[in-house]
């Protein structure tokens, strides 16, 4: 890449369902492509990451941020919290459900500012909870540099294999 990189961190709604889905299966894709069955994979980008699955999600308390590039306001990555799902989630705490970014992307400081802006924006919760395969070394790196610590250990299906997960959490400060 080359020139200067102009990009904006902003609130994310129901009407941004579509390009959160676009951003989700591409990252989903590049991650996990090689690693876990093309099949398995379109098939959980198709339930995991449709623009009505995350309309869902705002339906029941989801917070997420979008990340454009300028200039034509491309979406290149986002974040998003629920209520928690994972079986660690204690009152108080917030789930990480998902903070991607494009993998062209990467090294450039977006997904630190994301970070930031989800802990600023879940300030008043006591832990940020998340779940990440368990041998996905480079978000693990990246996790461990924003300060979260593993808490225990989940399954995780796509299609009819199943992963381990590791379940992380970072304490807030209220």
């Amino acid at each position: 890449m080359t020139g200067t990189l102009t990009w904006t961190i902003r609130p994310a709604g129901p009407a941004d369902a579509d390009a959160l889905a676009l951003v989700g299966q591409a990252t989903f894709l590049e991650s996990y492509a090689g690693a876990i069955d093309g099949q398995a994979i379109i098939a959980h980008c198709t339930a995991q990451h449709s623009a009505a699955t995350y309309r869902d999600y705002f339906a029941r308390g989801a917070v997420a941020w979008l990340v454009v590039l300028a200039p034509g306001d491309a979406p290149i990555g986002y974040a998003m919290t629920c209520p928690p799902e994972l079986e660690q989630g204690q009152p108080g705490d917030v789930e990480l459900k998902r903070i991607y970014v494009l993998s062209r992307f990467h090294g450039t400081g977006i997904a630190s500012a994301l970070m930031d802006t989800v802990v600023d924006a879940s300030s008043g919760a006591a832990r940020l909870l998340l779940g990440v395969k368990s041998d996905n070394n480079r978000a693990l790196a990246y996790y461990a540099k924003h300060q979260f610590t593993q808490i225990g250990t989940r399954r995780f299906k796509v299609g009819d294999r199943a992963y381990d997960d590791f379940v992380l959490a970072r304490a807030l400060h209220c």
